[in-house]
């Protein structure tokens, strides 16, 4: 027989249970007070370079507005001894001739006193006498045309001077067409060369020189600072030199279009609403190189919204430019392009595209320079090419100014070559601030006139 099973081994005595732990004391409400007091801190170092340097473009931008491109224009004829020009200027243009205590209660006669006191034509030394005080003819909101008539004697040499604005102006200029019997000169005057002649009876070398608009495009980039900070802003957050060069490409072929449409009479454009637009791309363009995320983009594309539709607070009269329908247009389109930006990666057709759209807006104010000289229709399309031509020659020539500026710094900065995005973003600020700054200040100046 199997011997019987061991017996059973005695119980262990019971494990004592162990002294509770004493609970964690609660977490003070105020605990997560410090997280987000660092949360704060750290969305203050990042955005605080940005909101000093838009703080700066906004304080800037009176001495930008001031020393904005300052232009005006005319067109005259002679014809059997009278000579008759009109002579356009903007209404912001005007207010620089204004001075306290002036008799005149309106921009306009202001301009046409002052056009009466700068304007002066002579044939072979023999001064022109007026034939009527300057008069004021209908115009474009935000714009100033006045009516010039003089009786001139007989000769074989016009002289022209409009001594206009260069005295509170010195870097204004002036663009004119003047043309008698089958004799023309086009030229730009400034401080230094206020008058032309107009050989009277030689057509050689009188005849329309391509050239000529070649200058007049170059001199009106050259002095367009809205321009320049539409492509400072496109071409600061390029990534390469094709990167680069698609985006002068898009803008050239966006602003070529609207510019010959324009030019060529096929549109027409509120140029009070054109000149305001152009302030608002300036401002896109910056934003979209602020936005990093999909939720950056939509609060970006709310303020937008916001501060577009504010233009609705200020009195219709006051903004004789902006109709409700159009603010609301534009509110609507700005704060869809730039959630639209901060959702879309920054490829280079992207760019190509907000180049090439915003260049559509841009061409239309290219166009009122050669608009108010009132061109003959023989003479639109070498104006046309020759001015267009001008303008990329001035476009390329600031392209390659800003790369090598930037081939310099880097050399001189190496450090800025591998940290290049802080600047990109406060120079962004900068320019949203200008932007914004010339829109609304832009949306107004039209009721001075």
């Amino acid at each position: 027989m199997r011997p019987l099973a061991a017996p059973m081994r005695p119980l262990a005595a019971p494990t004592p249970l162990a002294a509770p732990t004493p609970l964690a004391a609660p977490t003070p409400l105020a605990t997560p007070a410090p997280r987000a007091a660092r949360a704060a801190l750290a969305a203050l170092i990042r955005w605080l370079p940005l909101l000093c340097f838009a703080v700066a473009g906004l304080v800037s931008a009176a001495a930008v507005h001031s020393h904005e491109r300052s232009e005006s224009t005319s067109h005259w004829t002679l014809d059997a001894g009278e000579l008759h020009g009109v002579i356009t200027a903007q209404a912001r243009e005007i207010t620089r001739l204004t001075v306290p205590g002036d008799r005149f209660a309106d921009l306009a006669g202001i301009f046409a006193a002052h056009i009466e006191r700068s304007v002066s034509a002579s044939i072979d030394g023999t001064r022109c006498a007026w034939s009527r005080p300057p008069g004021i003819l209908n115009s474009e909101p935000g714009y100033v045309r006045v009516d010039v008539a003089m009786r001139c004697g007989a000769g074989q040499s016009l002289a022209l001077t409009l001594d206009l604005f260069f005295g509170v102006a010195p870097s204004h200029h002036h663009f004119l067409y003047v043309e008698a019997a089958d004799t023309q000169r086009e030229a730009i005057l400034t401080a230094s060369e206020p008058s032309v002649q107009l050989a009277l009876h030689s057509e050689s070398s009188n005849s329309p020189r391509f050239f000529q608009f070649v200058g007049m495009g170059l001199e009106h980039v050259a002095t367009g600072l809205d321009h320049l900070a539409f492509l400072l802003a496109l071409l600061i957050s390029a990534r390469n030199a094709r990167q680069a060069i698609t985006i002068v490409t898009g803008f050239a072929l966006g602003h070529s279009l609207t510019l010959s449409l324009a030019v060529l009479g096929a549109v027409q454009a509120n140029r009070g609403a054109v000149e305001c637009l152009i302030g608002l791309t300036i401002a896109l363009a910056a934003a979209d190189n602020l936005i990093r995320s999909e939720r950056e983009g939509r609060f970006a594309g709310l303020a937008a919204i916001v501060i577009t539709g504010a233009l609705l607070l200020i009195p219709a009269d006051r903004r004789p430019d902006l109709p409700a329908a159009l603010i609301l247009s534009i509110a609507l389109a700005a704060g869809s392009a730039i959630c639209l930006g901060g959702a879309v990666d920054p490829s280079t057709r992207g760019r190509f595209l907000l180049a090439a759209g915003f260049g559509l807006i841009h061409g239309l104010g290219f166009a009122n320079v050669l608009q108010d000289l009132s061109l003959p229709r023989a003479l639109l399309l070498p104006s046309l090419a020759g001015f267009n031509i001008g303008v990329e020659i001035g476009q390329l020539l600031v392209v390659g100014l800003m790369a090598l500026l930037v081939g310099v710094t880097k050399a001189i900065f190496p450090t800025l070559a591998r940290r290049s995005e802080p600047v990109t973003a406060m120079a962004s600020a900068a320019l949203l601030a200008l932007g914004i700054a010339w829109f609304l200040t832009r949306a107004v100046s039209g009721a001075q006139g």
